[in-house]
């Protein structure tokens, strides 16, 4: 944890919070030996820009039907062909990126450190629109019914018409003084947004009108020292059967029944990355770089990896029948989902990876640090 803090207190000089303190804690558990029972190989690799150096900023790509959008921390957007890597469109924004892209309706999203969001055309990139928001842009959402949604630095969520970008409402919460930096993405689903915020609290909106539906805490701060009484709703959220699944940093993973909010149930796990689910499981990596497996139905625990301890470890997604994480290093590390033990690895990125690895058709893409846009698949030792 005396790591965390340390990163957490550095990461709050940009919050404007003025602390600073060294890191002499725990260092990150050394690349593990593995059996190799499968064999991770790149189908493709691109640069297409140094994405970022700083572990707070998360530029997620977004995949289409043939097709993954990326930008660098400098504004540079480009789009690759899933199949061969080719070349799509690139275009400079001339600003600087704070959000990963999304988008929908054939158009592409990011969002901006000068609190824009700019739109872009899907098929060649051009530039439709931008609009000024209240703050340094941190996540944009997908698009459900002409409608996406912003999530801005000061804890607002703006709702904007994602053809000419005008506004259709405008909500959120208080930002407290020291909070992680950065924010989740919020969750479309069917006519509303779940969205997490700084204070420990989930709720969920209507999307023509902006009201609350119902809203919960996943988090409630507690201690004497203001790191202590940190809480954030920063990480994915996942919807499944009708049940939405959230985990809160210094706070708990819960499951809700998405119409009304009711906790179906809880318990105390602490992550920044958010939650992932694959069949019956709830998968998750906590604020040590743990990766767990829970029964999603009742939070039981069926399995933890700890051997990628404190490695910056990525949100786990699913993979064929495998489940897959990034860390800082720029190794993407392949698990048996029956039991969590490490099956295979590749290296990417020198520089780390960044974001949220992207699943289609059993082909994983990932974004380095150092600018690395790659396509990796597998094949089984017994096809080597």
């Amino acid at each position: 944890m005396a790591r965390l803090l340390a990163v957490v207190m550095v990461a709050a000089l940009v919050s404007g919070c003025g602390l600073w303190v060294k890191d002499t804690a725990e260092p990150p558990a050394p690349l593990p030996h593995i059996e190799a029972v499968v064999t991770p190989h790149v189908l493709w690799h691109r640069n297409v820009g140094r994405s970022g150096g700083t572990s707070h900023v998360q530029l997620s790509p977004y995949l289409t039907q043939d097709r993954i959008m990326v930008t660098d921390a400098q504004g540079r957007v480009s789009a690759w062909a899933l199949e061969d890597g080719a070349n799509l469109w690139r275009i400079h924004l001339q600003v600087p990126v704070t959000s990963g892209v999304n988008g929908g309706d054939g158009v592409v999203m990011v969002g901006t450190g000068h609190g824009e969001v700019i739109a872009l055309d899907l098929e060649a990139g051009r530039e439709l629109w931008r609009r000024r928001l209240s703050s340094e842009v941190m996540a944009v959402s997908a698009v459900e019914q002409g409608v996406m949604v912003a999530r801005t630095n000061d804890g607002r969520l703006h709702a904007l018409d994602v053809l000419t970008g005008e506004p259709r409402w405008l909500a959120g919460r208080t930002t407290p003084a020291l909070s992680l930096r950065g924010a989740g993405m919020p969750l479309m689903i069917s006519g509303r947004v779940l969205a997490g915020f700084d204070n420990g609290r989930l709720a969920m909106f209507g999307l023509t009108r902006g009201n609350v539906i119902w809203e919960t805490a996943l988090a409630v701060p507690s201690g004497r020292s203001e790191l202590e009484r940190m809480v954030d709703v920063d990480g994915a959220l996942a919807l499944a059967g009708g049940v939405v699944y959230g985990v809160a940093y210094q706070g708990r993973v819960a499951a809700l029944g998405v119409a009304d909010g009711r906790t179906l149930w809880q318990r105390e796990l602490s992550s920044y990355r958010g939650v992932t689910v694959m069949g019956d499981l709830l998968l998750l990596t906590d604020a040590f770089g743990h990766v767990w497996a829970l029964d999603r139905r009742n939070g039981a625990t069926l399995w933890q990896q700890d051997m990628l301890r404190l490695r910056g470890v990525t949100l786990p997604v699913a993979v064929g029948e495998y489940v897959v994480v990034g860390d800082d290093e720029g190794y993407l590390h392949w698990l048996d989902p029956e039991d969590g033990t490490l099956v295979g690895r590749v290296r990417t990125d020198r520089h780390g990876i960044m974001g949220v690895p992207q699943v289609r058709a059993d082909v994983v893409y990932v974004l380095g640090r150092g600018g690395n846009l790659s396509a990796v698949t597998l094949r089984s030792q017994d096809d080597s």
